[in-house]
């Protein structure tokens, strides 16, 4: 859903992407249909930049699908190890292949239709092929850096793929789907961050419901839940909490069974040199020492009386 999302706010930010990301492509190496169809299949799970490494010595090997077709899983695993699920990335690049020379006279199709028939090719593949080669706007790609800057954007609601995508194609003109979805994988991968965006150098700042993460510009429009999600500054403390009431834990059980075996050994514990007290049970000694590393000052009052 993006209704509150105004045609004048979509062309800002349109403008501005335009302004700082003029000439964005996929960033993924490739010289025609059929390569940039394998790598994309490739980058799943992985980064462009890995699979670039690895491509040339796949297309030198298998410079068409004729040749891709003819492979076994296991001559190919090995040169895309490095990319992750390789098995299965294996599998589906051969199959694809196959497909292609089977279906399509080993010609990769230009049509949606086509290339989502093939294996181990969904929407978001086709959208890059169909729009990176063929210069067709059939669709909006949606990858991680799509979905997140259109959320903080306000330009959608939803965490689908599929809605997310519809909701662009509503308010974004169809002549720049393709380059529109580019420019924000661009701008994700330099300046919006997931974790920190870069909000103070960041040209779609005025327009972004977003900007600033907690500032009172927050309160404008359907961007305001999407802002706070991703900001740093509200999940640290929560962190910061969890991660000392883990290490109060982790250290009560070592405390715990240092006593325990002191006990056993006859050894005088912590708690006998400061109370004088003889060793307590272990399962006493745990409790103790559990509340202990919880309430540091009641620890220090008991060892004073």
């Amino acid at each position: 859903m993006n209704a509150s999302v105004s045609a004048e706010q979509v062309a800002a930010i349109s403008a501005g992407l335009a302004e700082k990301w003029p000439d964005a492509v996929v960033e993924l190496d490739h010289a025609n249909a059929y390569q940039l169809l394998v790598a994309t299949i490739l980058s799943a799970q992985s980064t462009d930049k890995m699979i670039n490494t690895l491509t040339p010595a796949v297309f030198a090997r298998y410079p068409d699908p004729a040749a891709l077709a003819r492979a076994e899983p296991a001559e190919l695993e090995p040169m895309i190890f490095s990319s992750g699920f390789y098995r299965a990335k294996a599998k589906n690049v051969i199959a694809m292949a196959r497909r292609v020379v089977e279906r399509f006279g080993g010609v990769v199709p230009d049509t949606m239709e086509g290339l989502v028939d093939l294996p181990g090719v969904a929407r978001k593949t086709a959208n890059v092929v169909l729009g990176s080669v063929f210069g067709k706007n059939e669709g909006v790609v949606v990858d991680t850096h799509v979905a997140r800057l259109a959320a903080r954007l306000g330009l959608t609601t939803n965490s689908d793929p599929v809605k997310i995508e519809q909701d662009l194609m509503r308010v974004v003109p169809r002549d720049q789907w393709s380059i529109f979805a580019q420019r924000l994988i661009w701008h994700g991968r330099r300046v919006c961050f997931a974790k920190k965006p870069d909000c103070e150098h960041c040209p779609l700042a005025p327009v972004c419901p977003s900007a600033g993460l907690g500032l009172p510009a927050l309160a404008r429009g359907s961007g305001a839940k999407i802002a706070q999600r991703p900001s740093t500054a509200n999940r640290a403390p929560t962190r910061t909490r969890a991660a000392g009431a883990a290490t109060g834990k982790r250290n009560a059980g070592k405390l715990a069974r240092t006593s325990a075996t002191n006990a056993k050994s006859g050894k005088p514990g912590a708690r006998i040199a400061t109370t004088g007290k003889p060793a307590a049970s272990s399962a006493s000694t745990a409790k103790s020492a559990k509340q202990g590393a919880a309430t540091p000052a009641r620890a220090r009052k008991e060892q004073r009386a």
